[in-house]
Formats: C-alpha cells, structure tokens, sequence
C-alpha cells in the first residue's frame, strides 16, 4: 500500500511539472525541433514571409514550416537559439491575429512564441518573458500635417490598432476615452490614419519626434514618444526554455551577433535609425 501511495505522489509530481512546463527543454531536444509560433506579415522587420515563394508552391500560409519562407530579427534569433540547443527550427504561423498566439503556446501547439513580441501585465498573466534583446519605442504616428502632440490632443481621438496588439492593451490605459478603430493587419492602421478614418495609430520606431516613422510610412510622423519598451520572446508558464534562451541571448549580445542581426534589416525598415540592443 506504501509503494503505491507512493507512486501516485510521483505520478502527480511528474504531470504537475510537465503542466507548468518544466521539461519543455528535454522535449525539444528529445524531439530535435524548436517550434516557433509567430504571426507574420509580408513587411514585417521581425517576421516577414515570402509571399511569391508560397505562390509558386501554392501554399497556404498555414501550410508554411520551413524556415526558409521566413526571414527577420525573430526569426535570426530564435534560429540561433535552435542552433545551440543542437535542434532544427519549425515556424508555424498563425493566421488568425496576436490574440490568438498565446492561446496557442498554451495549449502546446508551439514551444516559444516570437513576433515582434512585448510583455504586458495582461499576457504575463498567460506566458513567461524572455528578458529584453532589443529595446524600441511605442510612437503616436499621425499624418505630416497634424497638430496632435501632446497625450492630451489624443482625448476624444480615434486610433486605427490591431486586434490582440499590446498597443491596444495601452493605449486604453494612456488615454481611456480614446475611440478605437479594430484592424486585422499592422498596414491596415496606416491606411486608416492615411486615408482619415482614424486620427492616429500607434507603432514601434526608434524615429524622433517629428520625423517619419519608417521608410516604409514617409507619410506618417512621429507625434510624440509615448513609451519605451523591449522585444522580448513568450514561453509557457514556468518553462526551462526560459533560462535557456535568456543564456543564448547574453551571449549573442556580447559576441555582436544581436548587433548584426539588427543591422541586416533596419536599413529596410527603419533607414539610418533602428532600435538599440538590450543591455546584457
């Protein structure tokens, strides 16, 4: 009865741990695969899929695993982390928006989740952080001829945000009675703002205040710099793939390859400013 007693404790032991995710670096490499989920777009700095490619193959993009459709920071760096745990890269993208990203690394579908990723208190509700690799800037980016410049012009404003965003979660705390206008794509809130159906959206750019936020919006200027945040990579709930990519990080960034994973594509997205690595 003892030994039985026994090893159900060890059983129970054993699923509690599995549950808050302990052993998902021995399932990584047990499997020898890292799956990344991430939801990417065609433009994106961080996540950008080869959209003529997948024509060519006629592939849908949730058919999409092969890291070769993909290309980005995230996408470098969580490569770079596969690389060292001695295991191949699977991305599997998700086409149903951010909200639908964590939902999915919950119930396993993915081991990390990395698209141009920030914590906030409602996500760490769900998901552990990575600490910051890259640190950037939430800017309220307007049409080059708006008079918006302080967080008080934003008052009775109507901003144009993606479902599920952390600008969503936000800007309702920045500016509570701002209207908002939902979007399923990041170019859809530029369109918004450009065409006059929103007065502003809300984006990351290292640009000043004042300047473009990025070459891809000429058009669009930065307001003002509403706040500083890092880029950080979500995990499940107590995970030991934390510590692990947390590890890989400090050194890349004490090698230079963060640096140089940054400079492969700022110049398309930001021009002569980009985001500024984490401190190690």
């Amino acid at each position: 009865m003892r030994s039985g007693v026994i090893a159900s404790f060890a059983l129970a032991a054993l699923v509690l741990a599995r549950t808050a995710g302990a052993g998902d670096l021995a399932d990584v490499k047990a499997r020898g695969k890292l799956i990344m989920l991430c939801y990417p777009t065609q433009t994106s700095t961080f996540v950008a899929v080869n959209i003529e490619a997948m024509r060519e193959k006629d592939l849908r993009l949730d058919e999409v695993r092969e890291t070769k459709y993909f290309k980005g920071i995230d996408v470098e760096l969580v490569q770079g982390f596969a690389r060292s745990l001695g295991v191949e890269l699977e991305i599997r993208p998700l086409t149903k928006g951010y909200d639908a990203l964590l939902p999915a690394l919950v119930a396993r579908q993915g081991d990390l989740v990395a698209s141009s990723l920030t914590s906030t208190p409602k996500r760490e509700e769900t998901a552990d952080f990575s600490d910051s690799y890259l640190t950037g800037w939430v800017v309220v980016a307007v049409p080059a001829k708006s008079k918006i410049a302080t967080l008080d012009d934003l008052k009775g404003k109507k901003v144009a945000l993606m479902h599920g965003s952390s600008q969503l979660e936000f800007v309702q705390s920045l500016v509570p009675d701002v209207k908002i206008m939902l979007t399923d794509f990041s170019l859809e809130n530029y369109v918004a703002v450009q065409e006059g159906q929103a007065d502003f959206t809300l984006m990351d750019s290292p640009a000043p205040v004042g300047e473009s936020v990025a070459v891809s919006y000429p058009d669009l200027k930065v307001a003002l710099r509403a706040k500083e945040f890092g880029y950080r990579v979500a995990f499940r709930k107590g995970s030991d793939l934390v510590a692990a990519f947390n590890s890989y990080v400090a050194g890349a960034k004490q090698s230079g390859d963060v640096d140089r994973i940054v400079e492969r594509y700022q110049a398309a997205w930001w021009g002569d400013k980009k985001p500024t690595p984490a401190k190690p």
